[in-house]
């Protein structure tokens, strides 16, 4: 019968803490070079590690703009989509803008919801340059009116913010289906004043 033979670990492990415990560090046996060399890779590892946190941030803050950019680029198109849709005489389709607007809003699509606001938006840059106030945004327009002009200025103000909060923000800002209704349904108060809808 042949004889199995096992590694006895815990033979090998007592043996190495004997052999370890009588063994006397003494710092002055380290060579000076050696010291050196460990001393210049901390530093280097260092400075390594701080050029990789600054890549990090770097790169955080080109993924928000780059997104931004995309954001606005997206708008741009929407508007100029619409730009399409108008009149001769500047008029448009707001029925069934206003109804896409909607239909966007009611989905079970978080993306259909941002979709929504910033379709409202453009629609409320369209319905402000036909009454006459004048900007390069929504912001623009709306500091240009006054409560007297625009019962439902505040109201405008507040859906806009939302709207700057999804264009800015991105994916970083939560969008609840409340806060779409609630946002929608301020345009809707504007675009009722106006008579568009």
């Amino acid at each position: 019968m042949d004889s199995v033979h096992f590694l006895n670990l815990e033979y090998l492990v007592t043996r190495t803490y004997d052999f370890m415990r009588g063994i006397q560090f003494d710092p002055t046996m380290i060579p000076d070079w050696v010291a050196g060399v460990v001393h210049g890779i901390l530093i280097l590892g260092m400075l390594v590690s701080l050029i990789l946190l600054i890549l990090v941030v770097y790169a955080q803050i080109r993924m928000v703009q780059v997104e931004h950019e995309g954001f606005h680029a997206l708008e741009e198109e929407e508007h100029e989509a619409h730009a399409h849709t108008h009149g001769p005489e500047g008029e448009t389709h707001t029925g069934s803008r206003w109804d896409s607007i909607v239909a966007l809003s009611t989905s079970t699509n978080e993306s259909d919801w941002r979709r929504a606001i910033l379709e409202a938006d453009i629609m409320l840059s369209d319905v402000l340059a036909e009454r006459g106030f004048e900007g390069a945004s929504v912001g623009d327009q709306l500091k240009m009116a006054n409560p007297f002009q625009m019962k439902t200025l505040d109201v405008a103000w507040q859906a806009h913010k939302v709207r700057n909060q999804v264009a800015h923000s991105g994916a970083d800002f939560i969008l609840t289906e409340r806060d779409v209704r609630a946002t929608i349904d301020q345009y809707k108060r504007v675009f009722e004043e106006f008579g568009k809808i």
